[in-house]
């Protein structure tokens, strides 16, 4: 057995932790000596104390963690729960890693404030064409990446190059809306047959309507940087006297579909001369 500071170093652990557990009853040590009320641990308690630190970290409150540890919850139930709380954190983590991302683009966004010299906007028009694309509402980014790469991997293994052109995502609500109705999709040069993915939604036949103006901009570098160009494109409209008549298309032309990975795309809006 060892005395309470022996098992404490040996566990990694306070005294004074130790000695509150023992006060509300949840770790008690083997023996406690009448005369001079030295508490003695065994090393068969690492284990129960080990469970206690493990429900602690999921976030159960001390009295939740007694109530399991009565109900003799076994190891693999708790493993089972610091896998989920392990996910729940990566998840966190990914999501602060996107919004530092957004942080420092914004701060580049001002620094360049009003610039357009990297950006050239060109007036075009463009013809109704074939349309294969899956229309959706996705609650989070993460869920549009992975829909982006599952349309790419399954149009590209089944529909032949003559056939389509570039992948391209229609968005029919507003980007700071609760929830993103997008369509993703690829322009075709021919009709072909709908396509089911591999989470079994079906991506249909339609005809992407012709527009008579489009103000275009072609931008490359990572995803998450692309509101600069929607910036400057959006600052050219307004000094050109231009309003948006429609949904906005994003034209992938080149790149991967990875938050970080440079893609080159042509960002398109409908628009009509002011009155």
């Amino acid at each position: 057995m060892f005395r309470i500071g022996e098992f404490s170093q040996i566990a990694r652990v306070s005294g004074r932790l130790l000695r509150y557990y023992d006060s509300i009853g949840l770790l008690r040590p083997v023996r406690t000596d009448p005369q001079t009320g030295y508490r003695y641990y065994s090393a068969a308690q690492l284990g129960q104390l080990n469970r206690i630190l493990a429900l602690k970290e999921l976030g159960l409150s001390l009295e939740q963690i007694g109530r399991m540890l009565d109900n003799k919850i076994s190891a693999e139930e708790i493993r089972g729960m610091l896998m989920l709380r392990k996910a729940e954190l990566e998840r966190s983590l990914a999501e602060e890693a996107g919004r530092l991302r957004h942080v420092e683009s914004r701060l580049q966004q001002i620094d360049e404030q009003g610039a357009l010299k990297d950006y050239d906007v060109v007036i075009k028009s463009t013809a109704e064409q074939p349309f294969l694309a899956l229309r959706a509402t996705f609650p989070r980014l993460d869920d549009v990446m992975a829909t982006l790469r599952d349309v790419a991997r399954t149009v590209t293994a089944r529909v032949p190059a003559p056939a389509r052109e570039h992948m391209i995502v229609v968005a029919h609500s507003d980007f700071d809306d609760e929830d993103l109705d997008l369509e993703i999709g690829f322009s075709l040069t021919r009709d072909v047959k709908p396509l089911r993915l591999p989470d079994r939604r079906e991506m249909s036949l339609r005809d992407l309507p012709a527009v008579e103006t489009l103000a275009t901009i072609v931008r490359s570098g990572p995803l998450h940087q692309s509101h600069l160009a929607f910036g400057a494109l959006g600052i050219w409209m307004e000094a050109n006297g231009y309003n948006v008549v429609g949904p906005c298309r994003e034209v992938f032309l080149g790149g991967s579909f990875s938050v970080d990975a440079d893609t080159v795309m042509e960002i398109q809006f409908p628009v009509t001369k002011a009155a």
